[in-house]
C-alpha cells in the first residue's frame, strides 16, 4: 500500500535555545527517526524567524520547532507567538521542566500544538509528538490540560456568555469537527469518523479557528470547552505515558 504524503515526507525540525546537554540529548533522539531531519538550533526566537524564512525560501521549509517555555535566554511562549504569527504552517512543540499549568495556558494561547515535560519525556513520546503535531493532532498531558481548562473557565479573559456568543455561528458540521478536535483527534481521524474528505476536514478546522479567533486547534478546543459547546478536551489520554 502506498504511503501518504505525510508518512513519506521528511520532517525538518528546528530547535531554539536549548542548553548544550539538552540539545545533544534531543539530537540523539531525533536522529533515531529516519523521517526526521534536524536542521539547526537557533540561539533565540529572532534568529529562529530568520532561519525559518531562509529555509522556506530555499524550498526546504521547517515543519516543527522545538523550544522551552523559559530558560534564561529564550521565552518559548513569545517564540511560539512570533512563529505562529509569521509562519502559521509551522508546528511548535514546547518542552519544559516546569509543572506550572499557567505556562500551558500561555503556550496554548500563543499557538503551540503540544506541550511535554523534559523530566518524563521518553524518546518514543518525543518522536510520536513531533509526528502528531505535524499531522494536526495535539500533544498534552491529560491531567494537566484538565487543570488548565478549569483555570480558563474560572479566570478566562472573557465571560462564558461572551465565549458562547463567539462560537454560536459555527455550523452543525463544524461543531461535529470541533468535538472530535477536542478529543485530540488528527485531521485524518476526524475525516474518517465523519465520512468526509481530508481537504474538507482541513477547511472546517481552519474555519473553526478563524471563527473562534483562536491561535491554534488546541486553543479552539479549550475555548469550546469554556463555552460549554463541548466537554473538557482530552477526556482520553493521548499517550499511555499520560495515564
Amino acid at each position: 500500500m502506498a504511503m501518504t504524503q505525510l508518512e513519506s515526507k521528511t520532517l525538518r525540525v528546528l530547535m531554539i535555545g536549548f542548553s548544550p546537554v539538552v540539545r545533544e540529548g534531543l539530537q540523539t533522539i531525533l536522529t533515531k527517526d529516519e523521517k526526521i531531519e534536524v536542521i539547526g538550533d537557533a540561539p533565540d526566537e529572532h534568529e529562529a524567524l530568520k532561519h525559518i524564512k531562509r529555509a522556506r525560501d530555499r524550498g526546504r521549509p521547517v515543519n516543527v520547532v522545538l523550544t522551552e517555555t523559559r530558560n534564561g535566554k529564550v521565552d518559548g511562549v513569545l517564540a511560539t507567538r512570533l512563529i505562529k504569527s509569521e509562519f502559521p504552517e509551522v508546528a511548535v512543540l514546547v518542552l519544559s521542566e516546569s509543572l506550572n499549568d499557567s505556562y500551558v495556558i500561555d503556550a496554548i494561547h500563543a499557538g503551540a500544538g503540544g506541550y511535554i515535560f523534559l523530566h518524563d519525556m521518553s524518546p518514543k513520546v518525543l518522536l510520536e509528538s513531533i509526528h502528531r503535531v505535524v499531522e494536526g493532532g495535539m500533544q498534552m498531558k491529560t491531567a494537566l490540560l484538565h487543570t488548565a481548562v478549569e483555570n480558563l473557565i474560572q479566570n478566562g479573559r472573557k465571560t462564558l456568555a461572551e465565549r458562547t456568543a463567539e462560537a454560536a455561528h459555527l455550523t452543525d458540521r463544524e461543531v461535529d469537527v470541533l468535538r472530535l478536535l477536542g478529543n485530540g483527534d488528527a485531521n485524518k481521524t476526524i475525516a474518517e469518523t465523519l465520512g468526509i474528505t481530508l481537504d474538507t476536514t482541513k477547511k472546517h478546522v481552519r474555519n473553526i479557528i478563524d471563527k473562534m479567533a483562536a491561535r491554534s486547534r488546541t486553543h479552539a478546543a479549550i475555548i469550546a470547552a469554556q463555552a460549554g459547546i463541548v466537554g473538557k478536551p482530552f477526556t482520553a489520554s493521548l499517550d499511555p505515558h499520560d495515564q
